[in-house]
């Protein structure tokens, strides 16, 4: 990193975290997401023949939620794609980028495509307030660029925008903001708004875990049915066009200190299990709040984490 984007970091780690987002104008290094970059000629059909939305849809700076799946319907990363001028870059977990690339060479054969992984070079940053001094996109997904930086609305409903640059761009563009009007807040916060917006995200302890439809994939825009052919989608409509979902991701809360860990089992008051935890992160000292993925049938019976604390699940958080 260069010194300034360091200290930037350092200064982060500092951070209370009781910070409003809602009400603060705020910026958040995301030192915990990765970038893979597809380039080369072939780059938009390769991605378009595995990826589980209609990637020929994109328009450059335009970004998409997606799901790489294997042969069986199940999901190996969840990501978003966005589309750039030389290519497409695909936003995930730091510790996810590795295997994903690895997984996706596999399937080059002969096509003009490179896969790199570019987190050393360009960071992720969030931002949580307008910004008056430029015109930035107000649609779900939708991109602008700007001095190096592309700037994505990441919901409809409030001002959240996933920044991409390089270390250099993003250290300038902080130290340009007013000091008086503008805070640095934790990358946890930055997690626990994806987590109240239902937005998942797979890790290697639930890799090629669930399905598309058991994280709510398909009824938040990241599952395109009018495409062609990728890896699972067969046994992925045949769920979505003959079957209904056994399982659906909710939102809960447990009152507790320790984080669970993705992937660890939720269960009844019996031990049977109800489903996995999809994510987690703290909402404040006392209270998590998690993704979860249940069984439909056990959306009643008091649930618990490690068969001990019980979970409050709110009301669905999807529509069908």
């Amino acid at each position: 990193m260069t010194d300034s984007w360091q200290t930037i970091i350092e200064q982060q780690a500092t951070v209370n975290t009781d910070s409003d987002l809602q009400i603060t104008s705020c910026f958040m290094p995301l030192n915990e997401l990765g970038v893979l970059q597809v380039t080369g000629d072939d780059g938009q059909r390769f991605l378009q023949n595995l990826l589980t939305n209609d990637v020929d849809l994109l328009n450059v700076n335009q970004a998409q939620l997606n799901g790489f799946c294997n042969a069986k319907g199940r999901l190996f990363a969840v990501f978003i794609l966005v589309r750039r001028d030389d290519g497409f870059q695909l936003v995930l977990p730091k510790v996810m980028c590795t295997l994903l690339q690895q997984r996706l060479s596999m399937y080059i054969l002969r096509s003009n495509v490179i896969i790199s992984d570019v987190s050393g070079a360009i960071v992720c940053m969030g931002i949580t307030s307008d910004l008056n001094t430029m015109a930035l996109p107000t649609a779900h997904y939708q991109g602008v660029e700007s001095d190096g930086i592309i700037f994505i609305k990441y919901f409809d409903s409030e001002p959240y925008f996933l920044c991409l640059s390089t270390q250099e761009k993003a250290a300038t563009f902080i130290q340009s903001l007013p000091q008086d009007t503008w805070e640095i807040a934790t990358e946890k916060q930055w997690q626990q708004f994806e987590i109240e917006q239902g937005l998942p995200s797979i890790y290697p302890e639930t890799k090629e875990k669930f399905t598309p439809q058991q994280l709510n994939l398909d009824l938040i825009g990241g599952v395109s049915f009018n495409k062609g052919c990728y890896p699972g989608q067969e046994i992925v409509a045949r769920l979505h066009y003959l079957g209904k979902p056994s399982r659906r991701m909710f939102i809960a809360e447990i009152k507790a200190t320790r984080l669970p860990t993705a992937g660890q089992e939720v269960t009844t008051e019996d031990g049977s299990v109800a489903g996995h935890i999809v994510r987690s992160q703290y909402k404040d000292k006392i209270t998590i709040s998690l993704l979860l993925s249940l069984k439909l049938a056990d959306q009643q019976p008091t649930i618990f984490v490690n068969n001990t604390t019980e979970i409050s699940v709110f009301e669905q958080q999807f529509t069908e």
